[in-house]
């Protein structure tokens, strides 16, 4: 098999949810799905591949897909508000390759804009240094506005793919040089695909690691906001979650595309612990469809 192409990208932007707010839950994930290093976007990464059952002999590829999308889901709280979501929203997915260097845009995972070089290709494994704004700022409500903002992170490293047999697998090692962490991230993602006819299946498994800079900073209350919050001081360590993803894709025209996709995000202990949340669920689940135009 060729090695699998690295720019794929998943956005869903300009969401409209049923709530009048849902900052609890946005702020909720982005914490544990950016700071504990998220698989989102790796997955989103594989998932292209896997969903569209390519065999390309190339590192990118050029595109452009554009749709909607519906998606419900549940995850940890801050507040005591519902910890249930749902929204409709945009889809807009892209990529662009020239000699070796490309661009990718993110929405819903942890890299919003991505540039990146292949520094290496070969049948089976393909090396890309990346660089991007990960983690994003947090935006707090009343109830945190003594505590100290938290702001997106630059994060640079690589991004190493390939095929073990049937499996396709991705790793990732990023290291913040924008200087607010001044934290190291790691992961890894394991994922296969299966055609029955028209259908073309996928599955994921992902581990993702965070270092103490990390994890402290995004979940931590240092001594300064304790003394001037209703919060207690922490210091968590490092954190390793756990994610998984599955779905189907069929093809409903040459040029429009369905997808469905439930995912599912195991918060550590580490971020649990964190006196910034309200509520104990350390579970995220999601379901996902889309209807999108490939130009």
């Amino acid at each position: 098999m060729s090695p699998i192409p690295l720019t794929q990208i998943k956005l869903m932007n300009n969401i409209k949810t049923t709530k009048s707010r849902i900052s609890h839950f946005s702020f909720a994930a982005m914490m544990f799905a950016s700071a504990s290093v998220s698989t989102i976007s790796v997955a989103n990464d594989i998932s292209h591949k896997l969903r569209n059952a390519t065999e390309e002999n190339n590192t990118t590829e050029n595109y452009f897909e554009l749709g909607l999308g519906a998606a419900i889901g549940v995850g940890p709280s801050l507040t005591n508000d519902d910890d249930k979501w749902k929204g409709l929203g945009i889809i807009i997915n892209g990529s662009y390759n020239w000699n070796g260097l490309f661009i990718e845009k993110h929405g819903e995972s942890r890299d919003p804009l991505l540039f990146g070089y292949n520094a290496y290709e070969s049948e089976a494994w393909s090396f890309d240094l990346v660089v991007g704004p990960q983690f994003f700022s947090l935006n707090f409500d009343d109830k945190f506005k003594d505590l100290d903002e938290r702001t997106g992170s630059d994060m640079f490293g690589g991004r190493l793919t390939g095929y073990l047999g049937d499996m396709v697998v991705q790793f990732n090692l990023k290291h913040d040089i924008g200087g607010y962490s001044k934290g190291t991230s790691a992961s890894a993602l394991l994922g296969r695909n299966w055609q029955v006819r028209n259908w073309n299946f996928h599955g994921l498994l992902g581990l993702s690691f965070s270092d103490s800079h990390i994890t402290d900073y995004y979940y931590g209350v240092n001594e300064a906001e304790a003394a001037r919050s209703q919060f207690t001081e922490y210091n968590p360590g490092a954190s390793v979650n756990f994610s998984a993803e599955a779905g189907v894709t069929y093809p409903i025209t040459q040029d429009w595309v369905f997808r469905s996709t439930a995912r599912f995000h195991k918060v550590s202990d580490v971020a649990m612990n964190s006196p910034l949340f309200e509520t104990t669920r350390s579970t995220a689940m999601s379901l996902s469809a889309t209807i999108s135009y490939v130009f």
